[in-house]
């Protein structure tokens, strides 16, 4: 009954949102992806995907077993659900803040105090979490000198992910510099993590080992 009753509320709140807001993308196949609101400021000339991966992938909610097919906005931070052939945004609400896609073994997690979508690598008491960013380029030129298209383009670039330990509720960002990471710990802690940082040779810019960075944490 509690599954049933996740999904009900997803679909009703769903059905509610999309009543007040129509949708932000469509994007069409071939080498130009097409966004259908703001185009004065986007340009129609759009190239890329604002999407991590453009097909909706299959994820549970929760602790549920309810499955729903799911797709993430990295431009603008959204997750969209696919319902009856129709898009609509998932609300940013605490009862719909997990989704595992089981098939690719990732999970989303909304954070409310930063308003936000991470991708959890490290479950825990401390947990690695990665942040993913689209951004969209303009440019005034044409995308090559035979190109049909004169009169500039935007472009949607995918940037470099971010990472955060989430340490109960502090979410600390992770930088190259393994002091800023230290200085934000407990004092009963700095000792011990800035050793192990020093004979493991951890580089806090590669994902393995902030992945070894944060089991350690949870030992």
């Amino acid at each position: 009954m509690r599954n049933r009753n996740t999904l009900f509320f997803l679909f009703i709140t769903i059905f509610y949102a999309n009543q007040m807001c129509s949708q932000n993308y469509k994007i069409f196949t071939g080498p130009l992806a097409s966004v259908n609101t703001n185009l004065e400021k986007l340009g129609k000339n759009v190239i890329g995907t604002p999407y991590l991966n453009t097909n909706f992938i299959s994820a549970t909610i929760g602790d549920s077993q309810e499955v729903i097919p799911i797709r993430y906005d990295a431009y603008l931070d959204k997750l969209e659900v696919l319902v009856d052939d129709k898009v609509y945004e998932v609300p940013k609400i605490d009862r719909l803040s997990s989704f595992n896609f089981k098939s690719i073994g990732t999970t989303i997690i909304y954070l409310k105090d930063d308003n936000g979508y991470y991708f959890r690598i490290v479950n825990g008491k401390n947990q690695l979490l990665k942040k993913e960013k689209i951004k969209l380029e303009t440019f005034n030129s044409s995308i090559e000198p035979n190109s049909m298209i004169r009169e500039g383009y935007s472009k949607f670039e995918k940037l470099k992910p971010t990472y955060f330990i989430k340490i109960d509720d502090n979410l600390i960002k992770l930088t190259k510099k393994s002091d800023d990471l230290i200085n934000a710990l407990q004092a009963d802690r700095k000792e011990t993590v800035k050793d192990f940082i020093k004979t493991n040779k951890i580089k806090l810019a590669e994902e393995s080992d902030l992945i070894k960075l944060v089991n350690f944490l949870n030992k």
